[in-house]
């Protein structure tokens, strides 16, 4: 895998940001349309597709199925905390008539899986960098990033009429704690994909869940520092 991690911009690099603005012009499409929920699935699904489509190279393989599954495991775990979010703390509603899985709509474990793909393909970048930086940086870079483009996508899903959230403090349409929240979940990102592309699935998985169980803490903490 070393081929994967120079020190210049890769071709994958190029890809990853490729598939990036997908997501990007998905989001902005749907919200100048107004183009409700079947927009949010297209838009998760043309991506999680352009993301698989890299795979078939045979290098890039190894790092993107691992980080596709991590993501797909944590994604699934955090059907548990939207279902907190709107039978519990009353915080966040989607639109009725929408398919659900749980208290979710169907697609939101392949949305986190692309989510966290993304970001995980930065969190793993920082570290392959030669020299790396210090993980602790790493882990504030990341997290920064996590925290820091959710107001763009939170706007945009709220036009789109993806969902939305009950009156709390907010930047726009993203309450504060939704930032804090986000940039949690992308704080453990460094730790665990450190080296992903030479673990085993098991491994992977394992990993995938550690993020499932830190995720309904992260929003807990979130909720009670700032939501309330």
């Amino acid at each position: 895998m070393a081929a994967l991690a120079p020190r210049r911009f890769t071709a994958l690099d190029g890809a990853m940001l490729g598939a990036f603005l997908l997501l990007v012009a998905g989001h902005i499409i749907s919200a100048l349309g107004r183009l409700g929920w079947v927009s949010a699935a297209v838009t998760v699904g043309l991506t999680a597709l352009a993301l698989l489509g890299l795979a078939l190279r045979r290098a890039w393989r190894p790092l993107l199925l691992r980080l596709l599954a991590f993501g797909l495991v944590a994604g699934a775990c955090e059907l548990f905390t939207d279902y907190s979010g709107e039978v519990v703390a009353h915080s966040l509603s989607y639109p009725p008539g929408e398919p659900m899985l749980w208290a979710s709509p169907v697609y939101m474990p392949i949305s986190w899986m692309v989510v966290l793909t993304q970001i995980g393909y930065l969190a793993w970048r920082l570290d392959t960098l030669a020299p790396s930086p210090p993980r602790w940086l790493t882990m504030a870079l990341v997290g920064l990033w996590g925290a820091l483009n959710i107001p763009f996508y939170e706007e945009m899903a709220y036009h789109a009429g993806w969902w939305s959230y009950a009156h709390a403090p907010s930047l726009g349409h993203t309450p504060y704690y939704v930032l804090l929240f986000e940039g949690l979940i992308a704080l453990a990102l460094p730790p665990l994909l450190a080296g992903i592309e030479r673990r085993s699935l098991r491994a992977t998985l394992l990993r995938g869940l550690a993020l499932g169980v830190w995720i309904p803490c992260a929003a807990l903490a979130a909720w009670l520092l700032l939501g309330r």
